[in-house]
């Protein structure tokens, strides 16, 4: 058996661990110079950014006529705030980690919960139909005469 090299110290040299020979192999190696001179570069004219105008789009709005299976359980929520308790009642979680479910259309909630779309487009086309709840207004007591 050879004898091990040592170093400047004295101290026998250790090998080259895994990590160093896959570091050696992964280093980048040098681009081979160009011999021939590079060509001009033609310079191409640049236009300014122009701001681009979308159309205007006007807001669906919702009314009773138009529940559908495509209305988007968030839009509905908006219109017709009495409908969230028809939603929830059918399986509506409104909990931050289900925030998403409010993007949702009708269609894809009632197949989520198993439910039939007719019945419930017709739950919730009853309930948006029922005026707001109106709180009642205290009455002021009347100041007494000086």
């Amino acid at each position: 058996m050879a004898p091990k090299k040592k170093t400047a110290r004295g101290k026998p040299k250790k090998k080259a661990g895994i990590r160093a020979k896959v570091a050696k192999r992964l280093k980048p190696k040098a681009a081979p110079k160009m011999s021939e001179p590079r060509k001009a570069e033609i310079p191409i004219p640049v236009q300014p950014l122009t701001r681009v105008e979308l159309p205007a789009r006007e807001p669906v709005r919702i009314s009773i006529q138009n529940i559908r299976g495509e209305t988007a359980i968030g839009d509905l929520l908006v219109a017709f705030p009495r409908t969230r308790e028809v939603l929830v009642r059918n399986g509506l979680r409104l909990e931050a980690e289900d925030a998403g479910d409010i993007y949702m259309t009708l269609d894809a909630f009632s197949a989520m919960n198993g439910l039939k779309m007719e019945s419930l487009v017709h739950d919730i086309v009853d309930i948006a139909k029922e005026p707001p709840v109106q709180q009642p207004v205290p009455q002021l007591a009347a100041a007494p005469a000086v």
